[in-house]
Order: structure tokens, then sequence, then C-alpha cells
């Protein structure tokens, strides 16, 4: 039986009371919240706005500056059952950046998937197209203590193009050489014109380098007939007979291409025939 009590007093709540709350707390704070995520060397938690987490919480980590992902090693870590976080490793290491763009040559194959370059990774590079490796060079570079690559040697050169025939009555202009990803020039000797392209460039064809076009090829220029005719006279008088004629010397020239045509008449005008051509010359005279 419990006792009274006077009006407007206050007991304590009984002992088993208190004990049996403490252990309902107790056991949602082992079962449901872990507490903060644990740290992880050279790395920090992704919380956002989270401060609890639930069972089968999961906590993602990113690596600090400076240091990069293990390949393979979860970055996450999950809230078990107990109230305690899943074992975790180290998985954030120090690495080189990707390996330096070459001009002259690529990675292989075989690095083009990794990230992830600790010290002492040796990467080897290849030509690409349009040079050739240089037997006596070594094409590999090494991610040093300091975190930087060793330097690459240029042990790749670039291919020539073939030697270019000669333009027959024009001239070619080789202004850079004829390496790969060279330009050449082409021009005609006054008085031919060129039929084809100016220039032409050093390219890849197939597995090699070769010229990307057809060489031109210069041509005599063509002129269009010259139809302007050019006259003389010597004109004279006449009277034997007692007729009096009008005599007269008459020349025509003509031009086609650089031949000059030069046509000679002789005319006798009488007073009842309006010409009468006597005795024709026809002379060529070249340019």
């Amino acid at each position: 039986m419990i006792p009274a009590q006077a009006p407007g007093t206050w007991s304590s709540p009984p002992l088993l009371l208190v004990l049996s709350l403490s252990l309902v707390l107790l056991f949602q704070t082992v079962c449901g919240d872990c507490g903060p995520p644990p740290d992880i060397p050279n790395a920090r938690p992704i919380l956002g706005r989270h401060s609890k987490f639930a069972e089968q919480s999961k906590v993602a980590y990113s690596c600090n500056n400076g240091f990069k992902q293990v390949p393979d090693k979860s970055n996450i870590v999950v809230c078990l059952e107990n109230g305690q976080w899943s074992s975790h490793e180290t998985f954030c290491e120090k690495s080189c950046d990707t390996p330096e763009r070459l001009s002259f040559a690529s990675l292989k194959k075989e690095y083009f998937n990794m990230n992830f370059f600790p010290v002492g990774t040796i990467v080897e590079y290849e030509c690409r197209p349009g040079f050739r490796k240089q037997p006596s060079l070594s094409g590999k570079s090494t991610c040093l203590e300091d975190l930087v690559w060793s330097p690459v040697a240029q042990f790749c050169k670039k291919k020539s193009c073939p030697n270019p025939k000669d333009l027959d009555n024009g001239h070619i202009n080789i202004p850079t050489g004829i390496l790969f990803g060279s330009e050449i020039n082409f021009s005609c000797n006054p008085g031919y014109r060129l039929v084809g392209i100016t220039s032409i460039l050093c390219t890849i064809i197939g597995n090699t380098v070769d010229w990307d076009d057809e060489f031109p090829v210069c041509t005599a220029t063509q002129h269009e007939p010259d139809t302007t005719t050019r006259t003389s006279t010597d004109k004279g008088e006449s009277n034997s007979g007692g007729d009096r004629y009008i005599y007269g010397f008459v020349a025509v020239i003509a031009m086609i291409d650089s031949l000059i045509i030069v046509k000679t008449l002789w005319t006798i005008l009488s007073p009842n025939r309006r010409s009468d051509f006597q005795g024709k010359e026809r002379k060529d005279v070249s340019k």
C-alpha cells in the first residue's frame, strides 16, 4: 500500500522507474545514433547538414589537398547496429598529378584510366603519328618525392615528306623544310600560269607522312588574237595614156599569239572603178 501524501507536496519517482527510463534512453543511443564520423588520415567527411546518424547511415570522405584516393579502397563508412562506425583504413595517399601531355608523344594505353600515381610510379610514352622514335633516348617519366614528374627527353623526331620534284617553268618555295607539318608554295615564271593548288602540306597519310595533294604544273599563257588592224598608205598619181590614175600602198598588220603578220597590197584607183588590187605579198615577222 502506497502511503498518502499531504496536499501540495511532491515526492521523488521510485528508483525502479528511474532505472527503467535510463536503460531505454541508453538503448536508443546505442542502437540509433553512431555519433560523429571517425577521423581518417588525410581525409575529411562530407556531412552536409547532418549531425546525427541512424543505423545504416553512410558517410563519404574526400581526400585533403595534395592527396588522392587509392584505387580499390573505399571512402565510405557505415553506422552499424551496435552504434559503432564500420571499420576503415587509410585510403588517401600522396600522388603526382596526371602525367604531362607532350606534343610529340602520348601515354601508352595502359595508363589511360589511371588517376593515382604514388611516389616512384613510372609511366612510359610512345611517339605520336607523324613522329619516329630516337633509339638512344628513353620515353619514361617517374613520380618524384616532391610529387612532380621527371622530365621526358624529346625522344621522337618529325618524319620527313618526300623531296619535292622540280616544277618546270616555275619555282617551289620551301620556307620551313619538308618535315611533318611543313607547307611549301608554288609560283610560275613570267609567261606561264599555275594549274593546280598554290601550296601543299606535309601531313599524315596512312602510317607515314606525305604531301596532301598533287603538285601543280606551269603552262604557257595563251593570248587572245589581236584583231586590231593598222593600215598605212603611200599614194601617187599617173597620167600615162591621157587617163588619170591614183595608185596607193596599203599595209595590214595583225597579231596572233607572239606572231606578227604583215600584209601589203597595191591598189590602183581609176575614175571608173573604185579599186583594183594588183599584187599581194605576205610577210611573217617573229616577235
